[in-house]
């Protein structure tokens, strides 16, 4: 099972030392790459049209997302349609949300995960393109250690 050790640096993950009160301003966020599922990548290179390339941000890690979600902006761009609607509990209250098929690969780590669907939701404004919910935490151990400024993450 491999083991990353990572502190928040005011840029994202870093293995440097960090500020302390950074991990706690910021949470914990993993540099993520999202990408069209598989299938719509081959669907689209079969009928000899590009593929978008993939948009890279960073991505919050949310113990309390039940699913992973991914900034909707970033799905249009890639152009990538809604498959159903999820209820979903918000800070502002119960709401309805798109959910979409994607990949995503948390860099540096070596870890792509293929999801038949995660909600679409306004995260632009936070400057994330993804919150790692609990359906990626299932898979995982996560370590918050918060005097130290550091995170660990294990798959």
């Amino acid at each position: 099972m491999p083991i990353f050790k990572l502190k928040i640096h005011s840029q994202g993950q870093v293995p440097i030392p960090a500020n302390p009160g950074l991990l706690l301003a910021a949470g914990p966020m993993v540099t993520v790459q999202i990408e069209v599922p598989q299938a719509l990548s081959q669907q689209l290179a079969a009928a000899g049209q590009p593929v978008p390339p993939p948009i890279t941000g960073f991505a919050l890690i949310d113990t309390g997302a039940t699913m992973t979600a991914v900034d909707a902006s970033v799905v249009t761009a890639l152009g990538v349609n809604p498959v159903g609607v999820v209820p979903v509990g918000t800070a502002g209250g119960p709401t309805s949300q798109p959910v979409y098929p994607i990949r995503l690969q948390i860099q540096g780590v070596g870890l792509g995960i293929n999801f038949s669907r995660v909600t679409g939701a306004p995260l632009k404004s936070m400057n994330l393109v993804a919150l790692l919910g609990r359906d990626v935490l299932a898979r995982m151990i996560l370590i918050y250690d918060g005097p130290s400024s550091e995170y660990t993450l294990s798959y």
